[in-house]
């Protein structure tokens, strides 16, 4: 509340910023004990899933969705700031076992636009206790609508959005986490940082190592299938890590649909080149041309006597060069 501007619109709540600035002493004292009255007195809702769920819930009896009601439905994996950290620690622990690690990355077709709305009120309803304020956050999702204009003044008809999260908004990301936080339990290790989507196996022979991730792909995409998101086989890619230079070349074969992933040598995953050794080399050389394109560009900005001021080129500086060279730089 002490962030709140005067003069701007109101809310859904048709409450003006004007009357929360300019409450009472006596009121503002009085809300947190309110507000802690009503999380004290709060009935837990019955949880009903929707008549068009019943198929999932039927189809994923053992994956989870069968929970009694009350109980706390958190992720048995865990989406951590630093996903991309965590997966290389994972790998060098492979290779400190004389393992071979095969990484799948995924990657979901417009996965904020797909996310179910129902699906979504189901899990939330899982999740959070109160159903008003479910009911808050499914009324930011509704009534969403939109037209198409071609560059010829054509205009389609209204059409009404019933699925998917609103681009930019702070609360997508955090909703689409919900959506995805019951993946199913595999063999393999589950990275995640919104929308990228990552499994890592590691086993002592090729053999076990692909026939595990083929095994745990299949079961990733009957999920992501039931909960109505599509999966891009042309976009996600797997790779291999190992220190074996007599097996460099070798590659790791996994397939979706009977249709095999493309391998890469050094994919990219969150902005990040990774080697089959975790030497980070061409990593390294891109940020290098990336860096020093920068740096030409900012002694561009000033001579021995004319120029930018030093607090324009040290913002600039920041803001462009600096940020470059020490994105991921703990990894």
């Amino acid at each position: 509340m002490s962030k709140l501007k005067p003069g701007k619109s109101p809310g859904r709540d048709n409450i003006h910023p004007e009357f929360v600035i300019h409450q009472s002493t006596t009121t503002v004292l009085s809300q947190p004990i309110w507000l802690a009255l009503c999380f004290l007195y709060i009935m837990l809702p019955e949880i009903k899933a929707p008549k068009d769920l019943a198929p999932c819930l039927s189809a994923s009896s053992s994956g989870g969705l069968t929970a009694p009601t009350g109980t706390s439905w958190f992720p048995s994996w865990k989406i951590n700031s630093r996903p991309g950290n965590i997966l290389c620690q994972d790998i060098e622990d492979s290779f400190q076992d004389n393992e071979k690690a095969g990484v799948v990355y995924l990657d979901l077709t417009a996965a904020y636009d797909t996310v179910w709305h129902r699906g979504l009120h189901l899990k939330l309803l899982r999740i959070i206790p109160d159903r008003h304020m479910v009911k808050f956050i499914m009324e930011t999702l509704s009534n969403r609508s939109f037209i198409l204009q071609t560059s010829s003044g054509q205009c389609s008809r209204l059409r009404r959005l019933k699925n998917g999260v609103p681009q930019g908004s702070v609360l997508s990301p955090m909703l689409f986490n919900v959506y995805i936080h019951d993946l199913p339990d595999t063999a393999s290790r589950k990275y995640g940082y919104a929308d990228d989507l990552a499994i890592m196996l590691s086993r002592p022979t090729w053999k076990a190592m692909e026939e595990g991730l083929n095994e745990d792909m299949g079961t990733l995409v009957a999920y992501l299938r039931r909960w109505r998101l599509q999966l891009s086989v042309g976009k996600s890619v797997a790779a291999a890590y190992h220190l074996s230079t007599r097996e460099a070349r070798r590659e790791l074969e996994v397939r979706i649909n009977n249709k095999c992933l493309e391998v890469q040598q050094s994919p990219k995953y969150l902005g990040v080149r990774l080697d089959r050794t975790l030497s980070f080399k061409q990593h390294l050389k891109e940020v290098k041309a990336k860096v020093t394109s920068r740096v030409a560009l900012i002694r561009r900005l000033a001579g021995t006597t004319w120029g930018a001021f030093a607090k324009t080129l040290r913002i600039s500086t920041q803001a462009l060069v600096f940020s470059a060279a020490e994105y991921c730089a703990p990894v």
